[in-house]
């Protein structure tokens, strides 16, 4: 949940550009030896990101530092293949994906010529090309560039021809070279029969994804290579059907792809890299650190009874905080509080320095800065003192009346409080008292009423009642008259 209430929309646009980008990276890849390094990679990457999870020191610094290694000689050994991908990349081949090539070449017509070779003993090699490159694994050739035909394979071939001791390598229905070599294996422990061109193709097959044909000049045999392994061809309806295979990776069984099916495919493909790309942008994101601030008023603590805060130079303070991205994502400005604790202070001024132990906050983030980094306080002598207590009238007496004589009992409260608030003050008012619904006939109005204690620093003693009783006696105006004659 924290995962999406971090989440923004410039986040979003990320995650589908990247998944975007990984998924056409990957279909222009896909099968070549240079994906299954880029997955080499990944998975070293992983066991680095388990290792320091779980909190294994050494483990994750032996995979982080044999990542390293493995970059440094992938770009070393691959530096060709890494060359001919930047070159024959373009930026519209990366976004609309690699072509899928098909196979053009009517399998029937070179199962006869195949078969044709081996009846007359003659020698051949036929590489056909599928998705990884192949010029680092090859020396000589004559480039051709030409279209695929039974009578260019069986002049190549003839064994008054130049050219027949190379291979002829095919892609889709066009031959782009004749007379290349190939690399000879290193396996040991190969049958006795297997000549020069047999392991010739053994070896490149163990290193790029080709299929190549290959036909002993000595028994007439026809055998199909393909990741190391060896197939021998006794029949030439066998041949067709091993090609089929490892080219047109069909089935008589399997349907061939139409277009919706293809498009259901691939954005089932782009589906996954993005939740796995998503996946990754949390774990990275959980891991980043980000910044913010806060304000958040300052609570002074523990003051000594003795004594009283009377000014300070700052109640509110900014608090920078730094922490995961999907803490500080979710964070509320009341999980931060800040405060001071002047229990060890005496009277006079202060300067007090801030630090990250005046501030509270969640568990995994921490203070980077307080402004201001300093507070400066001045405390005050609390005295004890009896103030006068002033009645608060409100109103005019009712028509014909007036106020006689006002009684507070008691007449005084004892107080504490700064010394200065103390010295400048007469008297404590009380709640205000209405003059509206005093009743005439009566004559008088008794009320129970607290005391105002204003400013706050000013505290009841102890034993002291905050309320004081209040007795407003009326007079008639015509009996004040004929006194006064």
């Amino acid at each position: 949940m924290d995962f999406l209430l971090s989440l923004k929309w410039q986040d979003v646009v990320d995650i589908l550009v990247i998944s975007f980008l990984i998924h056409r990276f990957f279909l222009l890849f896909r099968g070549t030896t240079a994906l299954q390094i880029l997955f080499g990679l990944l998975f070293l990457w992983l066991c680095h990101t388990v290792a320091q999870a779980s909190g294994l020191v050494l483990t994750s610094w032996f995979f982080q530092g044999l990542g390293a290694i493995a970059v440094l000689v992938i770009v070393v050994v691959f530096r060709n293949e890494i060359r001919d991908v930047v070159v024959q990349t373009s930026p519209a081949r990366l976004f609309l994906g690699r072509p899928y090539e098909s196979w053009t070449i009517d399998l029937s017509e070179l199962e006869r010529a195949v078969f044709r070779l081996a009846k007359n003993r003659t020698g051949a090699l036929l590489v056909f090309q599928q998705r990884d490159r192949l010029a680092q694994h090859l020396s000589e050739g004559i480039p051709l560039h030409g279209r695929w035909s039974p009578e260019i394979m069986a002049s190549v071939f003839a064994k008054e021809s130049p050219l027949h001791d190379g291979a002829v390598i095919i892609q889709g229905n066009r031959i782009k070279s004749v007379g290349a070599y190939l690399p000879l294996t290193k396996k040991e422990g190969l049958p006795r029969q297997y000549g020069t061109r047999h392991r010739a193709a053994i070896g490149l097959s163990e290193m790029t994804d080709v299929v190549i044909v290959v036909i002993s000049e000595e028994r007439g045999e026809v055998s199909v290579v393909h990741r190391g392994e060896v197939e021998l061809i006794p029949e030439p309806p066998q041949l067709q059907m091993v090609l089929n295979r490892l080219l047109l990776r069909t089935y008589t069984t399997v349907k061939p792809r139409t277009r919706l099916r293809e498009l259901l495919i691939q954005a089932a493909g782009l589906l996954l890299t993005f939740l796995l790309v998503s996946a990754a942008w949390g774990i990275y994101s959980g891991k980043q650190l980000s910044l913010i601030n806060v304000t958040t008023t300052v609570d002074f603590r523990n003051i000594p009874e003795n004594l009283e805060l009377r000014r300070s130079s700052a109640e509110r303070v900014e608090v920078q905080l730094t922490g995961k991205r999907r803490l500080v994502s979710v964070l509320k400005p009341e999980q931060v509080s800040a405060f001071l604790d002047l229990s060890t202070v005496d009277e006079g001024f202060h300067r007090i320095v801030l630090n990250g132990d005046n501030v509270e906050l969640p568990p995994g983030l921490e203070v980077v800065r307080i402004t201001p980094a300093a507070i400066r306080l001045e405390m005050e002598k609390r005295v004890e003192r009896a103030i006068a207590v002033e009645p608060n009238i409100v109103g005019s007496p009712p028509p014909g009346f007036l106020i006689d004589r006002i009684n507070v009992r008691p007449g005084s409260v004892r107080v504490s409080g700064p010394l200065s608030t103390l010295n400048s003050m007469l008297s404590l008012n009380t709640e205000p008292i209405s003059m509206s619904d005093i009743e005439p006939q009566r004559g008088e109005k008794i009320v129970k009423i607290p005391v105002v204690l204003s400013p706050a620093s000013i505290k009841l003693l102890p034993g002291q009642n905050k309320e004081v009783l209040v007795t407003i006696q009326l007079k008639s105006k015509l009996t004040s008259q004929s006194s006064s004659k």
